[in-house]
């Protein structure tokens, strides 16, 4: 059984020859710092890496069934670099690179009100420039045997507004303006509506996975309560998907950290079909509870701990979360192996090696 065939299987809800393996995936990939430590470490070379494409020979050795395929950035649309060493993006978010992460340190409409959302110099949703290749590449991919995600030019219409605006201020305003709210949220979701008019017709089912982000959750609990998003935010997210769907019958991933448990019922009726990362250590993030109430209706993709098991166990307590995972969310398919977010650099090599090859021992259905 080739990746694509195994894929497909556990996107069905049956049982392949064995888990799925995301490796170099977006929100599953390795900080450089890692990526080094483990390169050395298997004495390979360092080929092509960035956060999301750790190389062919990582994936390769690992068993990757994924690999991606990712939009290009227009001149017009391409980061500026500021002469203190930021950089601000084609929506005017300014960011710093610290410790290998990103820091937002400029928010563009921190202080506007409906009046300034006409004004803003907002992106060009035209498509040109951006995905001129998609097609082409996920042929190829497919034609290797591999499945094909599809990785997002836009993020979910939450986090993008809390970038634009400052959490505190989208977090406030949702209690305290919810006009300002909607017009904003209207704002980016008519792009987000234009972005997958342009985008995914042209991989259309090229793609098996569509991968998308909104982060909803805390370590403890959602950021709101269910009934603001699903008077808020669920209305948007369904438009967005329609116009996904409309090109593409490739499933919808959502990636959201933290406790998202109180939220699921309406993100899948959001339509949501694929839950990212399974945050195990999160507040409600029972993996049992989790596959009884949403398995026949939500494939799973994540669960390794980056937080605590990865970085800090044993070979040994890396191989024992790698099969308790398997063991509750395996059965009967619709689950993904991956780490629970990117490999952060404080992450062992021997742990990560760990993790693929008890992937690979305990995966097997048959």
């Amino acid at each position: 059984m080739n990746s694509l065939e195994r894929v497909r299987l556990c996107f069905s809800h049956r049982e392949p020859d064995r888990v799925p393996i995301d490796f170099g995936g977006w929100l599953s990939g390795i900080k450089p710092s890692a990526h080094a430590k483990l390169t050395k470490y298997l004495g390979l070379g360092a080929d092509g890496w960035n956060v999301y494409d750790p190389g062919e020979a990582l994936q390769q050795r690992f068993g990757a069934d994924f690999r991606r395929v990712t939009p290009d950035k227009p001149a017009s649309a391409a980061n500026r670099r500021n002469p203190d060493g930021s950089f601000t993006n084609e929506w005017g978010i300014t960011r710093v690179i610290e410790n290998e992460d990103d820091q937002i340190v400029g928010f563009p409409l921190k202080d506007a009100d409906i009046a300034a959302l006409e004004k803003f110099p907002w992106p060009d949703a035209s498509g040109r420039g951006r995905y001129e290749r998609v097609a082409a590449e996920a042929r190829a991919i497919h034609g290797r045997g591999f499945a094909v995600s599809a990785q997002p030019d836009i993020n979910g219409v939450f986090e993008l507004a809390c970038w634009l605006c400052g959490f505190d201020r989208i977090l406030m305003d949702m209690v305290g303006d919810p006009d300002f709210i909607r017009a904003l949220f209207e704002r980016i979701t008519v792009i987000q509506e234009r972005f997958a008019a342009n985008y995914y017709p042209k991989v259309g089912d090229g793609a098996d996975m569509v991968q998308l982000g909104d982060d909803f959750g805390t370590q403890n609990g959602p950021f709101f309560s269910p009934d603001m998003y699903r008077e808020l935010i669920v209305p948007y997210q369904k438009r967005y998907h329609r116009a996904i769907r409309a090109g593409t019958p490739a499933k919808i991933f959502h990636h959201s950290c933290g406790s998202v448990y109180r939220l699921l019922e309406d993100m899948i009726e959001a339509g949501v079909e694929i839950l990212n990362p399974v945050q195990t250590n999160a507040a409600e993030m029972d993996l049992a509870t989790l596959k009884k109430e949403f398995g026949s209706r939500l494939v799973f993709h994540g669960g390794i701990n980056v937080q605590t098991v990865l970085p800090r166990g044993t070979p040994q307590e890396v191989r024992d979360e790698v099969k308790r995972v398997i063991d509750i969310l395996a059965p009967g398919g619709g689950y993904v192996l991956a780490p629970s977010h990117n490999i952060q650099g404080d992450t062992p090599p021997e742990n990560i090696v760990a993790m693929f090859e008890a992937a690979l021992e305990f995966g097997r259905y048959r």
